[in-house]
């Protein structure tokens, strides 16, 4: 418990190095906060799924930098807090327009809590999509996600089966903030 608490606090203070930053200088990171709609299938059928959640990233050098999230999936009641940290690639060098750019990512998702019986899983993520910069310091994110799971990855106490690839693809809108 105490690496993931070491993980989510250095996660909180890891933009804030960014936001002090000369104010001459080109951005060096954001915060996000998102809506989206996933589906869930578990072989026996597929079902709906809603995502909600914020993060932010850090850019290391050029487009590279670090993004953690913290987040919930599924519905009211029974779904599962998700907390994310990922790699990912800005590609604003590449493109000539500084309003539209794409980004892609994968990394570590990390699932937690109760949905009927008791949840602790590893997952990994991937996905990609843009930002649109209305404004300055105010953009549009439009973003494609799959996380995948398996049973041997993590411990889940309830109905699975042994062998058993579960994946969450997710369709997400939301608002990102730069300072």
């Amino acid at each position: 418990m105490r690496p993931f608490i070491g993980i989510v606090i250095l996660s909180i203070l890891l933009p804030a190095l960014a936001w002090a930053q000369d104010k001459d200088k080109q951005y060096r990171g954001e915060g996000y906060l998102f809506l989206g709609l996933g589906e869930w299938s578990d072989g026996s059928g597929r079902y709906g799924l809603e995502h909600v959640g914020g993060g932010g990233e850090v850019l290391l050098f050029k487009g590279l930098g670090i993004e953690e999230e913290l987040g919930a999936m599924g519905r009211p009641g029974g779904g599962v807090g998700l907390f994310s940290v990922d790699p990912v690639y800005n590609f604003r060098h590449v493109r000539k327009d500084p309003k539209l750019v794409p980004f892609v990512e994968a990394g570590y998702t990390r699932a937690f809590g109760n949905r009927g019986f008791t949840i602790t899983e590893n997952m990994f993520n991937f996905g990609g999509g843009f930002h649109y910069w209305l404004f300055k310091h105010v953009g549009l994110r439009l973003e494609l996600r799959d996380y995948l799971a398996h049973t041997s990855w993590g411990y889940w106490t309830g109905p699975q089966r042994f062998g058993e690839t579960r994946n969450y693809p997710a369709i997400r809108i939301g608002l990102a903030i730069r300072p």
